[in-house]
């Protein structure tokens, strides 16, 4: 098995908002990451909270008994569970009003990738000659892709590009993304939008089949994303079996 993850706060930004954790037990591999929105601080809060709540909620819940649907539905409930707390936080403290976070997380469990997802943040499946994103941003500028009223071209410098339309902890109760698919062997791949938004998915690809050791990987896909301007917090984890 192999695993690596950054973190950084890029060129721009005076505070880190995004989150991570991985995690692995003698069945389970995977992790999460969730890049928090709301204001100084209340992001930050947010994706912590989130991470810390899901990450507890499985070290509590699992059960090596579960098949992978099971399994799927529990990490749902995590999500479920992580966004009524955040919104009750934000309801009872002013300076964290609005607070939200995206959240992608993936798991490899008896050889399935279990994905479960919330946001833009990104999973993505890289073998040795393609890259393939698992999970669909739940974004403005993905609602007017789907309906064919721009290209993928003008996607990529649209105004709105970072108007989310799902998060976590913004609003009462929140719809949760699952998917459930055979796994290979695939280097598993997740990401904010800070390094997605700047490094195209064929240099992610290239990047990750250049470096053996998927923490080089992950730490140079990082230091691209600043070159290229480092505009948003930057965070990436990577792993296979």
């Amino acid at each position: 098995m192999r695993m690596g993850a950054c973190s950084d706060m890029g060129r721009v930004r005076k505070i880190n908002e995004d989150s991570y954790f991985s995690y692995q037990n003698e069945n389970l591999v995977g992790g999460m990451v969730a890049d928090g929105m709301g204001g100084y601080k209340a992001g930050e809060v947010a994706s912590r909270m989130t991470t810390m709540i899901v990450k507890d909620h499985i070290i509590r819940k699992f059960n090596p008994d579960m098949d992978y649907v099971e399994l799927g539905e529990m990490i749902r409930r995590a999500f479920i569970e992580a966004n009524s707390e955040i919104y009750e936080y934000s309801r009872h403290h002013e300076e964290a009003a609005g607070m939200g976070t995206t959240a992608s997380m993936a798991f490899v469990y008896r050889n399935k990738l279990i994905v479960v997802h919330v946001g833009d943040s990104r999973v993505y499946t890289i073998s040795e000659d393609s890259i393939n994103q698992v999970t669909t941003d739940h974004s403005f500028v993905q609602e007017l892709l789907r309906r064919g009223r721009i290209t993928s071209d003008d996607a990529k410098n649209h105004p709105q590009k970072n108007l989310i339309t799902r998060a976590i902890g913004t609003e009462p109760s929140i719809k949760v993304d699952v998917s459930i698919r055979d796994y290979n062997g695939e280097v598993v791949f997740i990401s904010s939008d800070g390094l997605t938004n700047l490094v195209s998915d064929a240099q992610i690809m290239s990047i990750i089949n250049e470096n053996e050791d998927l923490q080089e990987g992950v730490d140079a896909l990082v230091l691209l994303a600043n070159k290229k301007g480092g505009n948003d917090n930057i965070t990436c984890l990577a792993f296979d079996i």
